[in-house]
């Protein structure tokens, strides 16, 4: 059994693998110790991707004596990593290029990443080449508040599995929402129509906590997989077996 931890920016998260099949999905420390108590005997390797401190889960799994390994630019990976700068390369990032590797094996893949940031990052041929980054939606609304004397902190939680159709805003609040919230999906849908004319056949997912407000929205079709980080850890796992 594998176990993967993902922290982002905002949670930890967590799953027990049997094979490639998830069998314990949870988040927060809290949860996977709980987990651990009853799972930690089967546990035969671990993998943690990390783009904040990590003491707590790595102590965790020391203080149980669960085999763990932090994902880093030395770790073997199932596909060549192109990316110029390896060592700045955030391991939620190459963890997305992994998995989407794997979910269309063979194909040119896209994986958006919605979550505190937007990730784009490309797989073809086995390669990673890199991709982009911008600042996710939550973190729009927060910036416009935070580098302005007069606009409001805008809660936009009523949207985020609701489609938007709203293109013009009538007060502040609303032209604020419809500012972000359009700006996002055209940046989105005019990137992956940019790969789609270079990548004949492009396949694209999309994951993150952002993920239901971006497939309600989008124009381009696009394969929604909730659980894709912990997904690639343990495909990274399985690789190093």
């Amino acid at each position: 059994m594998h176990l993967a931890i993902d922290i982002g920016n905002t949670a930890l998260k967590f799953a027990l693998f049997d094979g490639e099949r998830m069998t314990v999905k949870g988040a927060g420390i809290e949860a996977l110790e709980t987990e651990l108590v009853h799972h930690a005997s089967f546990v035969t390797g671990s993998l943690i991707s990390s783009v904040t401190d990590q003491a707590n889960a790595s102590e965790l799994l020391k203080k149980l004596n669960i085999p763990f390994s932090t994902l880093s630019a030395r770790t073997p990976l199932p596909i060549a990593n192109l990316y110029r700068s390896p060592d700045t390369l955030g391991a939620d990032r190459i963890t997305l290029a992994v998995a989407v590797h794997h979910l269309f094996a063979g194909a040119a893949a896209l994986v958006i990443g919605a979550g505190t940031c937007i990730t784009y990052d490309l797989v073809e041929d086995g390669n990673y080449h890199g991709g982009a980054i911008s600042p996710g939606i939550t973190m729009r609304f927060r910036a416009l508040h935070d580098y302005t004397s007069r606009l409001p902190l805008i809660d936009w939680g009523g949207q985020r599995h609701e489609a938007y159709e709203t293109i013009t805003g009538t007060d502040s609040q609303s032209s604020i929402m419809t500012g972000v919230l359009k700006g996002a999906l055209h940046e989105i849908d005019g990137t992956i129509e940019a790969y789609k004319s270079r990548y004949s056949g492009l396949r694209v997912a999309v994951t993150g906590g952002d993920m239901d407000f971006l497939v309600k929205n989008l124009k381009n079709d696009i394969f929604a997989r909730p659980d894709m980080v912990l997904e690639g850890l343990n495909y990274i796992l399985l690789h190093n077996a």
